[in-house]
Protein backbone atom coordinates (compact mmCIF):
# COMPACT_ATOMS: atom_id res chain seq x y z
CA UNK A 1 0.00 0.00 0.00
CA UNK A 2 1.05 3.34 -1.12
CA UNK A 3 0.11 7.10 0.51
CA UNK A 4 -2.73 7.42 -2.44
CA UNK A 5 -3.62 3.68 -1.25
CA UNK A 6 -3.66 4.50 2.15
CA UNK A 7 -5.78 7.61 1.58
CA UNK A 8 -8.57 6.18 -0.68
CA UNK A 9 -8.78 3.02 1.55
CA UNK A 10 -9.56 5.52 4.11
CA UNK A 11 -11.50 8.51 2.89
CA UNK A 12 -14.42 9.34 4.54
CA UNK A 13 -17.68 9.60 3.04
CA UNK A 14 -19.81 12.21 3.19
CA UNK A 15 -21.91 10.94 6.39
CA UNK A 16 -18.71 10.00 8.59
CA UNK A 17 -17.36 13.58 7.87
CA UNK A 18 -18.82 14.93 11.36
CA UNK A 19 -21.07 18.19 11.70
CA UNK A 20 -20.02 20.56 14.23
CA UNK A 21 -23.44 22.78 14.29
CA UNK A 22 -25.32 24.42 12.19
CA UNK A 23 -26.66 21.60 10.34
CA UNK A 24 -30.72 22.39 11.69
CA UNK A 25 -33.20 25.07 10.90
CA UNK A 26 -35.19 26.31 13.75
CA UNK A 27 -38.60 25.19 13.57
CA UNK A 28 -40.15 28.90 14.39
CA UNK A 29 -39.03 29.26 10.14
CA UNK A 30 -41.73 26.65 9.17
CA UNK A 31 -44.49 28.35 11.62
CA UNK A 32 -43.09 31.90 9.85
CA UNK A 33 -43.72 30.89 6.46
CA UNK A 34 -47.36 29.29 7.88
CA UNK A 35 -48.25 32.80 9.16
CA UNK A 36 -47.13 34.51 6.33
CA UNK A 37 -49.18 32.41 4.42
CA UNK A 38 -52.48 32.92 6.21
CA UNK A 39 -51.74 36.24 6.67
CA UNK A 40 -51.21 36.57 2.97
CA UNK A 41 -54.36 34.99 1.95
CA UNK A 42 -56.34 37.90 4.33
CA UNK A 43 -55.04 40.40 2.70
CA UNK A 44 -55.31 39.11 -0.56
CA UNK A 45 -59.12 39.47 0.27
CA UNK A 46 -58.99 42.99 0.55
CA UNK A 47 -57.18 43.78 -3.13
CA UNK A 48 -54.03 44.17 -2.44
CA UNK A 49 -51.41 43.36 -4.55
CA UNK A 50 -48.79 40.99 -3.71
CA UNK A 51 -45.53 43.50 -3.96
CA UNK A 52 -47.53 45.78 -1.12
CA UNK A 53 -48.04 43.10 0.91
CA UNK A 54 -44.57 41.82 0.64
CA UNK A 55 -43.42 45.85 1.25
CA UNK A 56 -45.29 45.76 4.70
CA UNK A 57 -44.28 42.70 5.98
CA UNK A 58 -40.90 43.53 5.28
CA UNK A 59 -41.14 46.59 7.21
CA UNK A 60 -42.97 45.07 10.13
CA UNK A 61 -40.91 42.10 10.53
CA UNK A 62 -37.82 42.76 8.77
CA UNK A 63 -36.26 39.13 9.58
CA UNK A 64 -38.67 37.46 7.57
CA UNK A 65 -36.31 38.23 4.65
CA UNK A 66 -34.28 35.26 5.60
CA UNK A 67 -37.72 33.01 5.38
CA UNK A 68 -38.55 34.53 2.13
CA UNK A 69 -35.55 33.60 0.52
CA UNK A 70 -36.11 29.78 1.63
CA UNK A 71 -39.01 29.38 -0.03
CA UNK A 72 -37.18 30.39 -3.04
CA UNK A 73 -34.72 27.87 -2.47
CA UNK A 74 -31.50 30.90 -1.97
CA UNK A 75 -28.95 30.72 -0.45
CA UNK A 76 -27.64 33.50 2.31
CA UNK A 77 -24.56 34.02 0.25
CA UNK A 78 -26.84 33.97 -3.04
CA UNK A 79 -29.19 36.57 -1.48
CA UNK A 80 -26.86 39.03 0.43
CA UNK A 81 -25.12 39.31 -2.86
CA UNK A 82 -27.26 40.01 -5.20
CA UNK A 83 -29.01 42.82 -2.92
CA UNK A 84 -25.65 44.18 -2.70
CA UNK A 85 -25.46 44.97 -6.39
CA UNK A 86 -28.93 46.04 -6.08
CA UNK A 87 -28.48 47.97 -3.20
CA UNK A 88 -25.46 49.78 -4.63
CA UNK A 89 -27.29 50.66 -8.07
CA UNK A 90 -31.08 51.92 -6.75
CA UNK A 91 -31.87 55.10 -7.18
CA UNK A 92 -34.46 57.30 -5.16
CA UNK A 93 -37.04 58.77 -6.45
CA UNK A 94 -35.49 61.97 -5.75
CA UNK A 95 -32.41 60.86 -7.96
CA UNK A 96 -30.31 60.81 -5.03
CA UNK A 97 -28.27 57.42 -4.77
CA UNK A 98 -30.03 54.61 -2.30
CA UNK A 99 -26.24 53.28 -1.02
CA UNK A 100 -24.11 56.31 0.92
CA UNK A 101 -21.35 54.95 -1.30
CA UNK A 102 -20.26 54.85 -5.44
CA UNK A 103 -21.28 53.14 -7.86
CA UNK A 104 -17.90 52.37 -9.06
CA UNK A 105 -16.74 51.11 -5.62
CA UNK A 106 -19.26 48.03 -4.84
CA UNK A 107 -19.44 47.37 -0.95
CA UNK A 108 -20.26 43.64 0.18
CA UNK A 109 -23.00 43.64 2.53
CA UNK A 110 -24.51 41.06 4.67
CA UNK A 111 -28.06 39.89 5.31
CA UNK A 112 -27.83 41.65 9.05
CA UNK A 113 -27.20 44.92 6.77
CA UNK A 114 -30.17 44.85 5.22
CA UNK A 115 -32.47 43.81 7.99
CA UNK A 116 -30.91 46.67 9.90
CA UNK A 117 -31.76 48.98 7.01
CA UNK A 118 -35.58 47.77 6.73
CA UNK A 119 -35.53 48.80 10.25
CA UNK A 120 -33.77 51.81 10.89
CA UNK A 121 -33.43 53.38 7.32
CA UNK A 122 -34.77 56.98 6.50
CA UNK A 123 -35.26 55.04 2.89
CA UNK A 124 -36.50 51.92 4.92
CA UNK A 125 -40.06 52.21 2.64
CA UNK A 126 -38.52 52.53 -0.58
CA UNK A 127 -35.80 49.45 0.11
CA UNK A 128 -38.69 47.16 1.13
CA UNK A 129 -39.99 47.74 -2.05
CA UNK A 130 -37.00 46.91 -3.73
CA UNK A 131 -36.30 43.83 -1.72
CA UNK A 132 -40.17 42.72 -2.53
CA UNK A 133 -39.35 43.96 -6.41
CA UNK A 134 -36.42 41.06 -5.80
CA UNK A 135 -38.32 38.39 -4.54
CA UNK A 136 -41.23 38.77 -7.17
CA UNK A 137 -38.81 38.77 -9.99
CA UNK A 138 -37.07 35.71 -8.52
CA UNK A 139 -40.79 34.26 -9.20
CA UNK A 140 -42.06 33.38 -5.46
CA UNK A 141 -45.69 34.85 -6.78
CA UNK A 142 -46.21 31.26 -7.79
CA UNK A 143 -44.98 29.38 -4.91
CA UNK A 144 -46.58 31.75 -2.20
CA UNK A 145 -50.04 31.33 -4.61
CA UNK A 146 -48.97 27.09 -4.60
CA UNK A 147 -48.53 27.24 -1.00
CA UNK A 148 -51.83 29.60 -0.38
CA UNK A 149 -53.66 26.39 -1.42
CA UNK A 150 -52.60 24.08 0.71
CA UNK A 151 -53.49 23.38 4.54
CA UNK A 152 -50.89 23.65 7.41
CA UNK A 153 -49.77 19.94 7.26
CA UNK A 154 -49.49 19.80 3.59
CA UNK A 155 -47.14 22.86 3.94
CA UNK A 156 -44.88 21.24 6.86
CA UNK A 157 -44.27 18.36 4.85
CA UNK A 158 -42.94 20.08 2.01
CA UNK A 159 -40.84 22.34 4.19
CA UNK A 160 -39.38 19.19 5.76
CA UNK A 161 -38.90 17.00 2.70
CA UNK A 162 -37.91 19.30 0.48
CA UNK A 163 -36.78 23.10 1.57
CA UNK A 164 -35.40 22.56 4.54
CA UNK A 165 -32.76 19.38 3.53
CA UNK A 166 -31.70 22.10 0.38
CA UNK A 167 -30.58 24.89 2.94
CA UNK A 168 -29.08 22.19 5.46
CA UNK A 169 -26.84 20.79 2.60
CA UNK A 170 -25.87 24.25 1.48
CA UNK A 171 -24.39 24.80 5.04
CA UNK A 172 -22.84 21.31 5.53
CA UNK A 173 -19.73 21.72 3.63
CA UNK A 174 -18.85 24.68 6.42
CA UNK A 175 -19.30 22.81 8.84
CA UNK A 176 -18.18 19.91 8.23
CA UNK A 177 -14.78 21.31 7.58
CA UNK A 178 -15.39 22.74 10.97
CA UNK A 179 -16.00 19.82 12.85
CA UNK A 180 -12.79 17.97 11.54
CA UNK A 181 -10.88 20.77 12.16
CA UNK A 182 -12.02 20.62 15.87
CA UNK A 183 -11.67 16.59 15.85
CA UNK A 184 -7.82 16.78 14.77
CA UNK A 185 -7.22 19.87 17.38
CA UNK A 186 -8.52 17.43 20.09
CA UNK A 187 -6.16 14.76 19.29
CA UNK A 188 -3.16 17.75 19.26
CA UNK A 189 -4.12 18.59 21.85
CA UNK A 190 -4.65 15.41 24.29
CA UNK A 191 -1.39 14.42 23.53
CA UNK A 192 0.12 16.94 24.99
CA UNK A 193 1.52 19.60 22.82
CA UNK A 194 0.50 23.35 22.80
CA UNK A 195 -2.03 24.41 19.66
CA UNK A 196 -2.78 27.60 18.13
CA UNK A 197 -5.45 28.80 18.27
CA UNK A 198 -5.68 27.38 21.83
CA UNK A 199 -9.35 26.57 21.92
CA UNK A 200 -9.58 25.12 18.28
CA UNK A 201 -10.11 22.18 20.10
CA UNK A 202 -13.34 23.34 22.06
CA UNK A 203 -14.61 25.83 19.33
CA UNK A 204 -13.45 25.73 16.04
CA UNK A 205 -15.18 28.44 15.15
CA UNK A 206 -13.98 31.00 17.59
CA UNK A 207 -11.68 32.73 15.88
CA UNK A 208 -9.64 33.56 12.57
CA UNK A 209 -7.30 30.68 11.34
CA UNK A 210 -3.45 31.68 11.94
CA UNK A 211 -1.28 33.38 9.23
CA UNK A 212 2.37 32.52 8.83
CA UNK A 213 5.02 34.50 7.52
CA UNK A 214 7.09 31.50 6.76
CA UNK A 215 9.84 33.81 6.12
CA UNK A 216 10.21 34.72 9.56
CA UNK A 217 8.12 31.49 10.67
CA UNK A 218 5.65 33.74 12.95
CA UNK A 219 2.12 34.40 13.73
CA UNK A 220 1.10 37.69 11.42
CA UNK A 221 -1.86 39.89 10.47
CA UNK A 222 -2.92 38.93 7.06
CA UNK A 223 -1.62 40.53 4.35
CA UNK A 224 -2.50 39.45 0.68
CA UNK A 225 0.23 40.95 -1.30
CA UNK A 226 2.97 39.30 0.64
CA UNK A 227 3.25 35.65 -1.35
CA UNK A 228 5.44 34.66 2.23
CA UNK A 229 2.17 34.51 4.39
CA UNK A 230 -0.09 31.41 4.50
CA UNK A 231 -3.22 31.24 6.67
CA UNK A 232 -3.06 27.40 8.14
CA UNK A 233 -6.00 25.70 10.30
CA UNK A 234 -3.54 24.76 13.03
CA UNK A 235 -0.30 26.18 14.66
CA UNK A 236 1.61 23.66 16.87
CA UNK A 237 4.15 25.48 18.75
CA UNK A 238 7.23 23.56 21.13
CA UNK A 239 7.99 24.36 24.84
CA UNK A 240 9.76 27.80 23.79
CA UNK A 241 7.15 28.84 21.73
CA UNK A 242 8.74 28.36 18.12
CA UNK A 243 6.34 27.12 15.20
CA UNK A 244 7.27 23.31 15.10
CA UNK A 245 4.10 22.07 12.90
CA UNK A 246 1.89 23.58 10.49
CA UNK A 247 -1.61 21.96 9.92
CA UNK A 248 -3.06 22.75 6.50
CA UNK A 249 -7.31 21.40 5.97
CA UNK A 250 -8.56 20.05 2.95
CA UNK A 251 -11.61 18.48 2.93
CA UNK A 252 -14.02 17.95 -0.13
CA UNK A 253 -17.43 15.52 0.17
CA UNK A 254 -17.86 17.05 -2.91
CA UNK A 255 -15.86 17.89 -6.65
CA UNK A 256 -13.46 20.88 -5.12
CA UNK A 257 -13.30 22.16 -8.40
CA UNK A 258 -10.62 24.88 -9.20
CA UNK A 259 -10.47 25.82 -5.58
CA UNK A 260 -8.92 22.35 -5.26
CA UNK A 261 -6.53 23.07 -7.91
CA UNK A 262 -5.58 26.21 -6.37
CA UNK A 263 -4.97 25.01 -3.18
CA UNK A 264 -2.95 22.14 -4.44
CA UNK A 265 -0.90 24.99 -5.87
CA UNK A 266 -0.30 26.51 -2.42
CA UNK A 267 0.63 23.51 -0.62
CA UNK A 268 3.38 22.94 -2.67
CA UNK A 269 4.24 26.81 -2.72
CA UNK A 270 4.07 26.49 0.91
CA UNK A 271 6.46 23.24 1.19
CA UNK A 272 8.96 24.83 -0.55
CA UNK A 273 8.86 27.78 1.75
CA UNK A 274 9.39 25.83 4.72
CA UNK A 275 12.07 23.61 3.13
CA UNK A 276 13.97 26.98 2.84
CA UNK A 277 13.41 28.08 6.28
CA UNK A 278 14.83 24.59 7.35
CA UNK A 279 18.27 25.10 5.70
CA UNK A 280 18.86 28.13 7.57
CA UNK A 281 17.11 26.51 10.89
CA UNK A 282 17.95 23.24 10.95
CA UNK A 283 17.37 22.73 14.89
CA UNK A 284 14.47 23.75 14.83
CA UNK A 285 13.14 22.50 11.41
CA UNK A 286 8.88 22.88 10.60
CA UNK A 287 7.09 20.30 9.33
CA UNK A 288 3.84 20.79 7.60
CA UNK A 289 1.22 18.03 7.85
CA UNK A 290 -2.28 17.39 6.12
CA UNK A 291 -5.95 16.82 7.34
CA UNK A 292 -7.20 15.56 4.02
CA UNK A 293 -10.44 14.03 3.36
CA UNK A 294 -13.59 13.09 1.25
CA UNK A 295 -14.85 11.74 -1.63
CA UNK A 296 -14.72 15.05 -3.69
CA UNK A 297 -11.26 14.78 -4.45
CA UNK A 298 -12.37 11.50 -6.63
CA UNK A 299 -13.58 13.95 -8.78
CA UNK A 300 -10.04 15.27 -10.18
CA UNK A 301 -7.41 13.33 -7.92
CA UNK A 302 -4.11 14.04 -10.27
CA UNK A 303 -4.71 17.68 -9.89
CA UNK A 304 -5.26 18.07 -6.29
CA UNK A 305 -4.62 15.00 -3.80
CA UNK A 306 -2.37 12.90 -5.94
CA UNK A 307 -0.21 16.54 -6.65
CA UNK A 308 -0.25 17.38 -2.44
CA UNK A 309 -0.41 14.21 -0.63
CA UNK A 310 3.92 13.51 -0.98
CA UNK A 311 4.23 17.16 -0.19
CA UNK A 312 3.07 16.28 3.08
CA UNK A 313 5.75 15.54 5.59
CA UNK A 314 2.45 13.28 7.14
CA UNK A 315 -0.98 13.53 6.46
CA UNK A 316 -4.13 12.12 8.28
CA UNK A 317 -7.87 11.91 8.17
CA UNK A 318 -11.21 11.56 9.83
CA UNK A 319 -10.45 7.67 10.15
CA UNK A 320 -6.85 7.47 10.69
CA UNK A 321 -6.54 10.86 13.25
CA UNK A 322 -4.48 8.40 15.37
CA UNK A 323 -1.29 9.49 12.82
CA UNK A 324 -1.28 12.56 14.93
CA UNK A 325 0.30 10.89 18.36
CA UNK A 326 2.37 8.84 15.98
CA UNK A 327 4.20 11.53 14.17
CA UNK A 328 4.05 13.59 17.17
CA UNK A 329 6.12 10.94 18.77
CA UNK A 330 8.18 9.89 15.99
CA UNK A 331 9.94 13.46 16.18
CA UNK A 332 10.41 13.66 19.39
CA UNK A 333 7.70 16.23 20.61
CA UNK A 334 5.38 13.61 23.04
CA UNK A 335 7.10 10.22 24.22
CA UNK A 336 4.14 9.06 25.96
CA UNK A 337 2.07 6.90 23.54
CA UNK A 338 2.55 2.93 24.80
CA UNK A 339 0.49 1.27 21.53
CA UNK A 340 -2.75 1.24 19.14
CA UNK A 341 -5.54 -0.81 19.20
CA UNK A 342 -6.94 -0.54 15.74
CA UNK A 343 -10.31 -1.41 15.04
CA UNK A 344 -10.48 -4.27 13.46
CA UNK A 345 -13.98 -3.93 12.02
CA UNK A 346 -12.44 -1.09 10.12
CA UNK A 347 -9.15 -2.48 9.17
CA UNK A 348 -8.29 -5.59 7.95
CA UNK A 349 -5.39 -7.71 8.46
CA UNK A 350 -3.11 -6.04 5.54
CA UNK A 351 -3.64 -2.76 6.83
CA UNK A 352 -2.81 -2.95 10.18
CA UNK A 353 0.34 -4.42 9.35
CA UNK A 354 0.82 -1.59 6.78
CA UNK A 355 0.16 1.04 9.61
CA UNK A 356 2.34 -0.93 11.87
CA UNK A 357 5.50 -1.07 9.91
CA UNK A 358 5.11 2.35 8.13
CA UNK A 359 3.82 4.32 11.28
CA UNK A 360 4.10 2.36 14.74
CA UNK A 361 7.67 1.17 14.57
CA UNK A 362 8.78 4.45 13.40
CA UNK A 363 7.22 6.16 16.30
CA UNK A 364 8.35 3.23 18.70
CA UNK A 365 4.19 2.44 19.28
CA UNK A 366 3.46 -1.06 20.09
CA UNK A 367 0.35 -2.82 17.91
CA UNK A 368 -2.20 -3.48 21.16
CA UNK A 369 -4.84 -4.85 18.87
CA UNK A 370 -4.68 -8.21 19.78
CA UNK A 371 -3.81 -7.66 23.57
CA UNK A 372 -7.04 -8.56 25.74
CA UNK A 373 -5.55 -6.28 28.46
CA UNK A 374 -8.36 -3.73 29.08
CA UNK A 375 -6.50 -0.08 28.86
CA UNK A 376 -7.83 2.23 30.54
CA UNK A 377 -5.75 5.87 29.96
CA UNK A 378 -6.72 5.99 26.45
CA UNK A 379 -8.19 8.17 23.19
CA UNK A 380 -10.31 7.52 20.66
CA UNK A 381 -8.56 8.48 17.46
CA UNK A 382 -10.18 7.80 14.37
CA UNK A 383 -10.92 3.87 13.92
CA UNK A 384 -8.25 3.26 16.54
CA UNK A 385 -7.27 3.73 20.08
CA UNK A 386 -4.83 5.86 21.25
CA UNK A 387 -3.19 3.72 24.31
CA UNK A 388 -1.24 6.53 26.69
CA UNK A 389 1.52 5.42 29.42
Amino acid sequence: MDKMQEFWYCVASQEELPLYKGNEINSDVCENLISLIDHYKVRLSTGISLENFLSEELLNRPHIINDLRLLLGISDKRLYLDLTFIFNRAVLPSGKRLANEPRHNLIKHTTSFFINQLKNSENKAFFSKVVSDYFIEKGIDSIINIFSAMDKSQITIIFNNLIAPKEIQQKQAKYRGHSAEMAFSKVFYECGVSIFPNKKHINPMGGYDPNVDLKKMSIVSKDTSNRNIHSFDLVIKDDEGNIRILVQSLIHSSDPGQYGVNKSDETIEIKRLINEYNIKNEDKPVYLMGSVDGVGFSENPNGTIARMINVFDDFFQMNTLFKIGLFLQKLGFINNIKGIKFDTGYFDDSAIVYFNDTYLMPANVENLTYDEKDYSNYLVAGNAKLIFK
